[in-house]
């Protein structure tokens, strides 16, 4: 261990000292403060009971007693700016918390939708988080694009989600299955126990990636996307208008913050220790640090114009990391193509409507493209090596393809091109020389990497919906028949 210098020990003594000084003149001050003003700050909060889905991450969930995920931290700014302290109730289910609002025995819960049953014993604030549902099936199922597709299969859905209203209400025909939660409905779906799974995509992404569940796949947009509020009981809903306040106080950067943060999930079942160690220390130095800054205040006086400049520049980085947001919305962060929720907004929006050939979608040829045993790489050279594989596949997608087509990644080891003014057999060519760039080209680690191809040329008066189901037939067909290779539709 280093020994401390001389001047660092003198340092040391007197920061302890000044630390002294300032808890005896702090210990006096409050001696002169009447006792009824010294709990001014505790009577002054309205203490606020609130209940919460126990297992429905990264939205909400219960873990070692403590209340986490995305409703946390709002929860968290919530409690800055406004008067509030909110105290949690735990829960064992979903259900347990929603009696337990109907009681009044929880007073709010921080994430969910409204809906007309709902409405019944709840108030609820503005709109502060959105997300889209998703359909979830077995990859070797057809993509479904929405719940009039999903015809005589069995849907599993949480029970007491908005969803199982919705489908009661606009699709009563189709055969459901209730399960407890999200993680449920997955695991019935992999294990062929239901053919179909609705639920939000934030949440269903995460969990499909902890547990490595290969087989299953986005198969389809699940109905309106969720419009998260707060909820009250009607015997709360004066505090409403504080509530709105204090979201309207969260700034853009914050809500950018919270959604990086719980995008990409990773569950940790222990506690980690040495975080909690460094944060102490952290706050201990920070304290420390502004201690030291009540004796160097003036000196600071001097430097006030770089302070402003530097606070430009802050303000520079927001307005970038903003814009970012765009991108993330719109881009997959592995490969940097665009995504699917990318494609189904430009070319799936209509996907119901007959498309007519005009000058801008004549001859509108669609390559679905997957990664042969992609699976069997994972689980051989690891997810790192696979990850890797993924972004130098998009590279060989991006040097092969003209500036007019779109490359997405669709899902996992599977992507999408749209060529635009290609006849059938120029798509067939395509795939090809996309064949023999991915032959040529020096992978990780020399593994060999090959793709198989379904091809389908948007037809007269065709929905572009029934376009991609073809393609994604002649993907399964180039499968069966041996892979590296490309079938027609």
């Amino acid at each position: 261990m280093r020994r401390l210098s001389w001047l660092e020990f003198s340092s040391v003594l007197l920061v302890t000292l000044l630390i002294f000084i300032n808890l005896i003149n702090t210990k006096h001050a409050s001696a002169s403060v009447p006792e009824s003003q010294s709990f001014t700050n505790s009577k002054n909060r309205n203490i606020i009971r609130y209940c919460v889905d126990p297992d429905w991450l990264p939205y909400e969930a219960i873990i070692d007693g403590r209340h986490t995920g995305i409703s946390s931290d709002y929860l968290a700014l919530l409690t800055d700016y406004t008067d509030f302290t909110f105290v949690l109730v735990p829960t064992s289910s979903w259900r347990q918390s929603l009696e337990l609002l109907k009681k009044g025995a929880c007073e709010l819960t921080p994430i969910l939708n409204q809906t007309p049953k709902r409405d019944a014993y709840l108030s609820f604030s503005d709109i502060f988080f959105k997300s889209p549902n998703v359909l979830v099936s077995l990859k070797s199922q057809p993509f479904l694009q929405g719940f009039e597709n999903i015809g005589d299969r069995l849907l599993a859905i949480p029970k007491d989600y908005r969803l199982v209203e919705y489908i009661q209400r606009f699709y009563p025909t189709i055969n459901t299955i209730l399960t407890d939660n999200e993680r449920q409905g997955l695991e019935r779906v992999a294990n062929g126990e239901a053919d179909v799974f609705v639920g939000s995509m934030f949440s269903v992404n995460a969990y499909i990636q902890q547990h490595e569940l290969t087989s299953l796949k986005i198969a389809g947009w699940g109905g309106p996307e969720d419009e998260l509020r707060i909820g009250v009981t009607h015997a709360k809903q004066d505090l409403l208008p504080r509530i709105n306040a204090g979201l309207a106080k969260i700034s853009q950067a914050e809500h950018i913050s919270i959604y990086k943060k719980w995008h990409n999930i990773t569950v940790i079942e222990d506690i980690d220790y040495s975080l909690v160690i460094q944060v102490v220390t952290a706050l201990g130095m920070f304290i420390l640090f502004l201690l030291y800054r009540t004796m160097c205040v003036s000196k600071y006086n001097v430097h006030l114009e770089v302070n402003n400049k530097q606070l430009q520049k802050l303000q520079l980085e927001l307005e970038e990391k903003n814009s970012d947001l765009d991108f993330l919305a719109q881009h997959d962060p592995l490969t940097k193509l665009y995504n699917r929720q990318y494609f189904n907004q430009t070319f799936l929006e209509d996907a119901r409507q007959p498309q007519e050939k005009t000058p801008q979608n004549n001859n509108i040829s669609l390559i679905i493209m997957d990664i042969d045993f992609f699976k069997a790489i994972n689980d051989m050279h690891g997810h790192a090596i696979g990850d890797k594989i993924l972004v130098q596949v998009a590279q060989v997608l991006q040097a092969s393809v003209r500036e007019l087509d779109v490359v997405a990644r669709w899902g996992g080891e599977e992507f999408v091109v749209v060529c635009q003014h290609v006849q059938l057999h120029d798509a067939a060519e395509l795939c090809q020389r996309i064949t023999d760039e991915l032959t040529y080209f020096h992978f990780y680690n020399n593994i060999n990497v090959t793709c198989s191809f379904g091809i389908a040329l948007l037809g007269d008066n065709e929905p572009i919906q029934a376009c991609f189901e073809r393609a994604d037939a002649a993907l399964f067909k180039a499968k069966q028949s041996g892979r590296n290779q490309y079938c027609s539709a």
